[in-house]
């Protein structure tokens, strides 16, 4: 018999987080199953969970965490996956509900994990634990030449034209 994707997600719906805790799969917050992000495309799992920063801060914030399920192996396009997720989820906070702060999160969940690629080195730099020495920031520059010399500019805040929101 063959596991499907499918199969793990009817899994982890079904299942109470506190027994999938039990199993190893930390998971917490109400769960959301299929969740359509407009056009960014359809999630497998989003958990959301109130949270606040700290014991004496009345401030609270979404703690948002996307699965990916992957029923062979999950690397960097399951990544990716994810990520254009939580760039819709972050879209339609700021369009929709612009005072909410929020965190967003990845869980990728698969047979096996990619750890013959460089992906598997994300996980040291990129943690929900601790801010400090990890990796602050990411961006991309393009260059081009002209009769001036060289020219760069920062590629960033790009969106879908049609978000579906």
């Amino acid at each position: 018999m063959e596991f499907l994707e499918k199969d793990l997600e009817n899994i982890i719906w079904e299942s109470d987080n506190e027994k999938l805790q039990e199993k190893g799969l930390f998971i917490s917050g109400k769960k959301y199953r299929q969740l359509r992000i407009g056009n960014y495309g359809i999630s497998d799992l989003v958990t959301i969970e109130r949270h606040y920063y700290s014991f004496s801060s009345s401030e609270p914030y979404l703690n948002i965490t996307v699965y990916e399920l992957k029923k062979e192996k999950a690397g960097i396009s399951a990544f990716l996956q994810a990520i254009k997720y939580c760039k819709g989820i972050k879209t339609y906070l700021e369009i929709k509900k612009p005072n909410i702060l929020f965190k967003l999160n990845v869980v990728l969940c698969s047979k096996k994990i990619d750890t013959e690629s460089d992906y598997i080195y994300l996980c040291d730099l990129i943690s929900s634990s601790d801010d400090s020495n990890l990796l602050n920031s990411l961006k991309n520059y393009s260059f081009k030449f002209s009769i001036d010399g060289i020219e760069f500019k920062e590629e960033k805040e790009y969106n879908l034209i049609n978000k579906g929101f």
